[in-house]
């Protein structure tokens, strides 16, 4: 497993021994801390499996100070904690989902994009027939009227990414939160929401080299838009021939968190059918049980050498210093019902699982 890692170039840096099966404890009121003890500026973010080692592609937002309150959206304005124009691309690597090594600044919207651009949301995947890592991520150029998807590649995990497109046309345009799912067959899918179609969800197939999208010519591949208006957020994952769209109310930046409702398919295409909520308030006004927003829904692999889904959420506004770098993620492993069906426990303080 280890040398197959380090096949692909540049890799070897990243490469620890293969990675034994191992019982680890993740804490949800703990702030995660790199090997050099700083905590993970990690928000937005994405994170998968490649042979040995788990990649977490994240946005980094620094040391700005969060407004007061539930919001962290009381300005939008460009030059606003959240919406500064030095964004970054982190990398943190790990073994198990604890121990996790910063690799490095990857991308940046300084020198990357035009000037008084804020970048978010940087999604990341590993394409297997190019062999080049590919990142989407949104960004707005002074205000959400101009907002777009841009793509960078690298030929390594650890960059520097490129800027492959600036701005990727889709269906459906000015483009909100966005996530990607590689399919087992290679075939890449962009779930996204669509700002100036109700804050819309929907589901386009990729190129083959997963730098644009084939429904922005042809409309049957892409799903329409579906589900609940005023979304945002989304993942989308695939477990036993079902495919997964979860995505949750619009939350900017907000502290108490969104509701998440799931949604399935035959089809990555859909059409999608609404199954319920990963977290649903307990009575009106009550705080969803996450406290998070979703930022992915990801795949590991437990001991028995099966595979797992965590649930990734920013809780925003939650850091005691009120630095936005250093506000917390909240994590939550999935359970299955006999038809298909999604459960949780909702907002666990610390959880344990078996990691391979």
């Amino acid at each position: 497993m280890a040398r197959r890692f380090a096949a692909l170039a540049g890799l070897a840096a990243l490469c620890l021994p293969a990675a034994r099966a191992r019982s680890v404890t993740i804490s949800n009121v703990v702030p995660r801390r790199a090997t050099d003890g700083a905590i993970l500026d990690a928000h937005d973010s994405k994170i998968f499996a490649l042979y040995d080692q788990y990649l977490w592609y994240a946005a980094s937002y620094g040391n700005c100070t969060e407004p007061a309150g539930d919001s962290g959206c009381a300005t939008t304005k460009v030059g606003a904690c959240g919406f500064q124009t030095n964004h970054n691309v982190t990398l943190y690597t790990s073994p198990d989902l604890v121990t996790w090594t910063n690799a490095g600044v990857v991308f940046g919207a300084i020198g990357n994009l035009p000037p008084n651009s804020v970048l978010f949301a940087p999604k990341t995947v590993f394409n297997p027939t190019t062999k080049r890592f590919v990142m989407y991520f949104n960004y707005i150029i002074g205000d959400f009227s101009k907002s777009f998807y841009g793509v960078a590649t690298s030929a390594t995990p650890t960059g520097p990414f490129e800027l492959a497109v600036a701005n990727v046309p889709l269906r459906y345009d000015d483009n909100g939160d966005e996530n990607l799912l590689v399919d087992d067959d290679g075939t890449a899918y962009l779930i996204y929401t669509t700002l100036s179609h109700g804050h819309g969800m929907s589901v386009e197939r990729l190129a083959p080299d997963y730098l644009s999208s084939l429904a922005a010519s042809d409309p049957s591949q892409s799903s329409g838009i579906f589900g609940d208006g005023g979304v945002e957020a989304p993942a989308l994952f695939k477990r036993a021939g079902v495919y997964y769209a979860v995505f949750g109310s619009c939350c900017c930046y907000c502290g108490s968190g969104s509701v998440v409702s799931v949604y399935t398919a035959a089809s990555a295409l859909g059409p999608y059918t609404k199954r319920g909520a990963l977290a649903a308030p307990a009575g009106a006004g009550a705080v969803p049980p996450f406290g998070s927003q979703q930022t992915d829904i990801f795949e590991y692999t437990d001991s028995a050498g099966a595979a797992q889904f965590l649930y990734v959420g920013d809780h925003w506004q939650s850091a005691p210093d009120r630095l936005k770098s250093h506000d917390f993620t909240v994590w939550a492993p999935l359970s299955f019902t006999a038809d298909g069906n999604v459960t949780t426990a909702g907002f666990q303080a610390s959880f344990t699982i078996d990691v391979a």
